[in-house]
């Protein structure tokens, strides 16, 4: 039972095939221009490239899942960045308060 098993996990992995550096290439070219394909692009993007449509609309699905995530990196960061200035300026702020309060 065991053999049956790993037998057809090694078939899964066979079937699982890496895309060539030209493929990505390509549909990170593709991605640049639009994030999301109509059916007929991703079938000619397919053609083009010697993939099934359903393995296009995969990476692209994928990649716009990556970008997603970028983004909200880039946004958090921006936000943190903005925050720690405005808290530093508050503190600053507190300081020549307590500071003048001290002189009245």
């Amino acid at each position: 039972d065991d053999d049956l098993c790993d037998e057809s996990i090694a078939q899964h992995v066979e079937k699982k095939r890496r895309l060539s550096v030209e493929q990505v290439k390509a549909l990170e070219k593709n991605f640049e221009i639009e994030n999301k394909l109509e059916p007929d692009r991703k079938i000619q993007l397919a053609k083009e490239l010697g993939l099934q449509p359903r393995q296009v609309a995969v990476w692209f699905q994928n990649r716009r899942a990556r970008w997603k995530t970028k983004q909200l990196e880039k946004d958090y960061d921006l936000l943190k960045s903005e925050y720690d200035d405005l808290k530093a300026s508050y503190v600053d702020l507190a300081k020549e308060r307590d500071k003048l309060q001290a002189e009245v």
